[in-house]
């Protein structure tokens, strides 16, 4: 197990993790620490506790709204029918056709 020392708040703090993912740890401890400090900026320090349950609720928010939007996605290509799924298939296919057509035109001139 690899540690290393993140910093949120201005606070730091010792982590454990799995050995090679020391980097992303940092990364997601940098992304909190920006949630807490905007929420600083706009509420001035209001103790840690309700500081990291905010900031918590905030990335936690942000979370459900991408989950909702990639279920919307999915749930959107389950809905298209086998014409609007094959139309670009087809589309390339008639390219691919006329192509040839033209190539053969071009070859008995």
């Amino acid at each position: 197990m690899a540690q290393v020392e993140i910093r949120v708040n201005g606070r730091d703090y010792k982590v454990t993790c799995d050995d090679g993912q020391e980097q992303r740890l940092q990364e997601l401890a940098a992304y909190f620490d920006r949630q807490v400090t905007e929420i600083t900026d706009d509420l001035g320090q209001i103790g840690d506790a309700r500081l990291m349950l905010l900031a918590a609720l905030t990335v936690c928010d942000e979370m459900f709204e991408a989950r909702a939007r990639a279920e919307s996605l999915e749930n959107a290509a389950d809905e298209l029918d086998q014409d609007t799924v094959g139309g670009a298939s087809r589309a390339i296919e008639a390219a691919v056709s006329r192509v040839n057509e033209m190539a053969e035109r071009l070859e008995r001139a």
